[in-house]
This record gives C-alpha cells, structure tokens and sequence, in this order.
C-alpha cells in the first residue's frame, strides 16, 4: 500500500541523479547492498548489534540507489528488477535471521520461531503465491502484478524497524511482540491474495508490485 505514494519515489529520483555520476552499474550497486547485509548479519550473530544495524541500513540505502541510479541513466532491465527483487528477499531474510543468535527474550515460544515464521509469512510467501499463480496461469500476469494486500513488504519493513526502535530503547521484547504482529499481518495478506485468486470478484484489494 505504501508503494503507491510519490514521495518516496521523488527521493530516489533525486539520489538516482545524483549518484548516476558513479562509474557502478545498477547491478553493481545491488551487489554492495548484499555483500554490506552479509557482513551486517555475521556481525549481529556475533553480538555486535549496533555496528551491524548501521551495516543493515547502509544495505537498505544501496538497495534504493540501484533502482535510482538505472533510471536516471536510462537502463532500467526485467533482468535488472529480477535481481533487486531477490536481492530485496535477500538483505531482509538475512536480517531476521541474524537475530537467531542474538540473544531475545522469550514471549510464549523461542524467538526464533517468530523470526522464522516472519521470514517464511512475510518475506518468502507472498511474492511466492503472486509468481506461482502466474507460473501456473491461474491468473493472467496483468492480474498477479494487481495483486496486494494491507500488509505489504514496505508496511512489514517499518513495522520491523519500529519495532527494532522500541526493543533498543524499552527492551527487546517490543521488538519480538512486532515480529509477532508482522507475522499475523503477513498471514493475513496472504490469505488476501489466495482469496483474490481464487475468488477473482473478492473486492478490496488494492494493486501493488511488492
């Protein structure tokens, strides 16, 4: 839902000129943007929180300036979105899985488990159903790019990072507790968009490339 604002997109417009001056390539900079996430994660597990959230940021900085950068020069590929779009899944399930050897503290089952649903319910399933349901013809490809939901990938990044926020100033557990609502918000999503397949009439969807 997010997506469809301008604002955002007038930024990295901005940050596309600007940067498109750099002799890197957009596939180039989604490139940096993995290798600083990897590098965030290790540091994470290791106990190394601060330093590796700074590293994650940086990641997500990168992660807008490929998109940027290619329009500004004009070289916008599907090959081009096909690789920042796995890279996208990439950085943020490396984030949440870093998490599992940082120490959290319990609210009902193990911390990771949380983590590992979010991952599966938010990061992995509902671009999944939108892709598999266009492999296998269900819907046309018109119909799986409409395809949304009220919880979407840039609804779950900041309810994450909110979370992230509270946890380091209140305790942890606030972060976990959003883990928790990412997940439920991400089930529901899901169940939004089978119910939009396979009830093709099902009203309220709003369209989204997420």
């Amino acid at each position: 839902m997010l997506k469809q604002s301008n604002a955002p997109k007038k930024i990295q417009s901005r940050m596309g000129s600007i940067l498109a001056v750099i002799p890197l390539s957009p596939n180039q900079w989604t490139v940096l943007s993995l290798i600083a996430a990897i590098v965030a994660a290790i540091m994470i597990g290791l106990g190394n929180l601060v330093p590796g959230l700074a590293l994650f940021a940086l990641a997500g900085a990168l992660d807008m300036v490929d998109g940027a950068v290619a329009r500004a020069r004009g070289e916008v590929t599907d090959l081009g979105g096909f690789i920042d779009g796995v890279s996208d899944r990439f950085v943020e399930a490396l984030f949440l899985f870093s998490f599992m050897f940082y120490p959290l503290p319990t609210i009902f089952i193990d911390p990771k488990i949380w983590l590992a649903s979010l991952i599966f319910l938010g990061t992995c399933m509902p671009s999944f159903i939108r892709a598999y349901a266009d492999h296998k013809k269900v819907i046309t490809h018109e119909e799986a790019l409409a395809l949304g939901g009220f919880f979407e990938r840039s609804e779950r990044i900041i309810l994450i990072v909110l979370g992230l926020v509270f946890g380091l100033v209140w305790g942890m557990q606030f972060f976990i507790a959003y883990i928790i609502a990412a997940s439920v918000f991400s089930l529901v999503t899901i169940i939004q968009r089978l119910a939009a397949i396979m009830y093709p009439k099902s009203p309220g969807i709003p369209p989204s490339r997420t």
